[in-house]
């Protein structure tokens, strides 16, 4: 049932390409635009079958046909010769105007994406994030028809927000499983890849387009993202939507003042630092709209009130997607937000600042002996304590992260590095920018804005939150945004031979961490005694020689396989039980759980977290405490079962 979402965006696609004014990038225009159409619809229909706790199969299937039937009335009344003709034509022609670096390019990076998929469709979600919050709460949605909140030990279930979870949702539902839970990802880098590559055409031309696409299809971090449930990849698209449209957005049509409004809102509502890397690309858009109405009216005032109308429509716009989950949140810690706040940075001064500035850039330079001289510039330079807990997360040490090659290059979704496009980058910045800024004509000057907002958001990034070992990932949207600009310098280069070795080393480098992902690779890494030990925990065997139900436990959660199968076996046949307790920490693994009580009742089950202490105890609970027949609880890091009722009574609520 699966096909129901597919026909409803494709047939939303081909309307919005028949809408599209004839232009050789609509194709890719319109896949952006229907992207975002059928996020806003899947969002706004998740929210609104909660609130009757309608949230299953037959709803949403209902609601994905009345799409497509809407859909093909329109395109059978209004485009069915255009769809005969146009179409084919259009493929035809760009096919034939490409020359052969052209397509080259575009080969590799259908392969690199192809790879990627694969691996989504074999492997299900393994990471960390993904067992412990990400995946358990669509199936709590799943379970309770309802994305209201309920008690648990996991608050990151309840808190963070909850865009990129609406998909899954859908894709749970409607497959019967997780069979296309990475596929979100994969969905949000082929949009990125696509996004960037307009983006480049917009701001250098046409020829550079193709290199900017591989050029952000070749960052190791978003290659890593593509295969897995976690956020990253899917907020950064939503970003390079809102920049592509900002930069387009200069004739105050409210057509594009709408694509502006539900990027950001997507973004916002996907994840939190989509606020911070937003926010200069806000500027950027409220800026090139006073300018342009400033030069139509040559009123100042005139044109002070017009933008600032646009704006507020944008800013309103972009909260309205998330104003549901705050509203959970409000009620029932009384912060729109939720109650984590230990992210955020408590210390606010220019040598704090730095210390995080340099830390952060560190995640990218897998340099030996770069830290110790990070750390010699804290104590000598800024007087700032490396480890200082205001500034690092958890007071996690900076050298929980080895700054080496054999580390910061190990193909992880949570740290890898991407030094190729950092160092790059950083020259580019630093050369280009400047120059930039002192031409009139508009391509350079949206090239400016567009370093300038990167820059902007990797110091806010910086200034606002605290240091975190997996903090690059938070960071991709900036890798994102900053390839169009590594494309105007690629392409204006007078030496193209370094033009050449650089996108040849980025596409087998991407090659590389396309096929050794090292929690479910194609490839699997060799784990020998040199290698770190971060390698041999978590490194998976090749996804090819195992079952799909052992690849879950196949990357870091080797130890667990054994005592969750018997736990579950204990309850189940044992127990006869059905209506199961859980107990955790925040960090334990809950998903596979489920997917085990799944594979052995075919859904005939129900399970909720009991005797929660914290903030989400006096919520609904999903089912009565009185019904609970079995006990999982998960002291430090095993998991056991409380075999003696007496016991069970104990911990449980009168």
């Amino acid at each position: 049932m699966i096909i129901l979402i597919v026909i409803s965006f494709v047939s939303t696609w081909f309307i919005l390409y028949f809408n599209e004014p004839s232009d050789k990038s609509k194709l890719r225009v319109s896949f952006l635009k229907a992207t975002i159409v059928q996020a806003c619809l899947i969002a706004v229909s998740t929210e609104a079958l909660s609130l009757v706790r309608a949230l299953d199969f037959y709803s949403i299937a209902l609601f994905c046909v009345l799409v497509s039937i809407v859909n093909s009335y329109i395109l059978y009344s209004r485009y069915l010769s255009l769809f005969r003709l146009n179409l084919f034509h259009y493929f035809l022609t760009q096919i034939q105007q490409l020359n052969f670096t052209s397509k080259l390019i575009i080969s590799a990076t259908i392969t690199i994406s192809m790879i990627s998929l694969l691996i989504c469709l074999i492997a299900p979600p393994n990471n960390i994030d993904s067992m412990t919050y990400h995946m358990p709460r669509v199936v709590h949605w799943v379970q309770n028809h309802s994305v209201e909140h309920y008690p648990t030990h996991i608050t990151r279930q309840l808190y963070m927000p909850p865009g990129a979870s609406y998909i899954v949702t859908y894709f749970q539902i409607l497959s019967g499983g997780d069979r296309f839970a990475n596929c979100v990802q994969w969905i949000a880098f082929v949009g990125s890849v696509l996004g960037v590559s307009l983006i480049t055409k917009e701001l250098v031309n046409e020829s550079a387009q193709w290199i900017g696409m591989l050029v952000s299809a070749t960052i190791p971090m978003a290659i890593a993202q593509s295969t897995t449930t976690q956020t990253d990849l899917v907020t950064s698209f939503w970003l390079v939507c809102l920049t592509y449209f900002a930069l387009k957005a200069q004739e105050n049509d409210r057509t594009t003042l709408f694509w502006i409004a539900a990027s950001f809102s997507l973004a916002i509502v996907t994840k939190p630092t989509a606020i911070i890397f937003g926010f200069p690309l806000f500027l950027i858009f409220a800026f090139l709209t006073f300018r342009k109405n400033l030069q139509h009216s040559q009123n100042f005032l005139y044109a002070c009130s017009k933008s600032l109308r646009n704006c507020i429509w944008i800013g309103v716009g972009g909260l309205v997607l998330s104003l549901p989950s705050w509203t959970r949140n409000f009620g029932s810690v009384g912060n729109f937000l939720g109650a984590d706040q230990t992210t955020r940075s408590q210390v606010w001064s220019l040598p704090e600042l730095l210390s995080n500035l340099l830390k952060n850039a560190a995640l990218n330079l897998p340099i030996p002996g770069l830290a110790q001289l990070i750390l010699a510039i804290h104590e000598h330079v800024l007087k700032v304590d490396i480890n200082e807990p205001r500034l690092n997360f958890a007071a996690m040490p900076f050298d929980t992260v080895k700054i080496s090659p054999v580390t910061l290059l190990i193909p992880s979704e949570d740290n890898v590095a991407n030094p190729l496009h950092f160092i790059l980058g950083f020259f580019v910045c630093l050369s280009f920018l400047s120059k930039c800024s002192k031409r009139n004509d508009e391509k350079h000057l949206k090239i400016f804005l567009l370093g300038m907002a990167t820059i902007g958001g990797f110091i806010l990034f910086c200034y606002l939150l605290k240091w975190q070992a997996w903090g690059n990932r938070l960071m991709l949207p900036l890798f994102l945004l900053q390839a169009p600009i590594l494309s105007y310098y690629l392409v204006k280069i007078e030496k193209r031979y370094i033009t050449c070795i650089f996108l040849v080393l980025a596409s087998t480098i991407a090659t590389f961490y396309t096929l050794t992902p090292i929690r479910h690779p194609l490839i699997a890494l060799p784990t020998q005694q040199w290698s770190p030990e971060y390698l041999g925990i978590h490194q998976s065997k090749s996804i090819l020689s195992l079952k799909r139900d052992d690849i879950y436990y196949s990357g870091s959660g080797k130890r667990l396989r054994s005592l969750h199968h018997d736990a579950v076996n204990t309850i189940l046949h044992q127990y006869k039980c059905r209506n199961i307790g859980f107990i955790s920490e925040q960090n334990d693994w809950e998903y596979p759980i489920w997917v085990l009580l799944n594979r052995k009742t075919e859904s005939d089950f129900r399970m909720k977290h009991v005797a929660v202490q914290n903030e989400s105890k006096n919520l609904q609970p999903e089912f009565s405490d009185a019904e609970v027949c079995a006990l999982l609880t998960s002291q430090g890091k095993t998991l056991q079962l409380e075999q003696e009722q007496s016991s069970l009574e104990k911990q449980l609520p009168k």
